[in-house]
């Protein structure tokens, strides 16, 4: 039994002992999560209904008033994404403007400890 023991503390102290148990938890592991997927697949809700994208190939097929529906959507479409562009633009100034905020409070803390470091070594010096 001690042989044995013994044998198992060498294996255990080589690399490619701990090589083999660091692959093995890690095909565990993959295993685990592919199985989690599969049966997580079937709990998901139903596909959303048909957009602009799914448009056949040959546009412009549906008579016109599909023709006039489907431009109606772009317009829509554009509309919103224009109202998105000025959102984000806003946001990215708003970010600019505390980005600023911020370092110019960095750079006064900065200072005041440059200072206060200066005036500690004055005082260490002087006495």
């Amino acid at each position: 039994m001690d042989a044995f023991l013994t044998f198992l503390a060498n294996i255990g102290a080589t690399r490619q002992f701990f090589q083999v148990c660091v692959g093995a938890c890690t095909m565990w592991l993959v295993g685990w999560m592919v199985t989690r997927g599969r049966s997580d697949k079937d709990a998901l809700p139903a596909p959303a209904p048909c957009t602009i994208a799914d448009v056949p190939v040959v546009p412009f097929t549906g008579g016109p008033r599909d023709t006039l529906d489907m431009l109606r959507e772009l317009r829509d479409m554009a509309r919103r994404r224009t109202e998105d562009s000025g959102h984000i633009r806003e946001c990215v100034r708003i970010i600019r403007e505390e980005t600023k905020k911020q370092t110019e409070l960095l750079q006064e803390i900065a200072e005041d400890q440059r200072l206060e470091h200066r005036l500690n070594a004055e005082r260490q010096h002087r006495h």
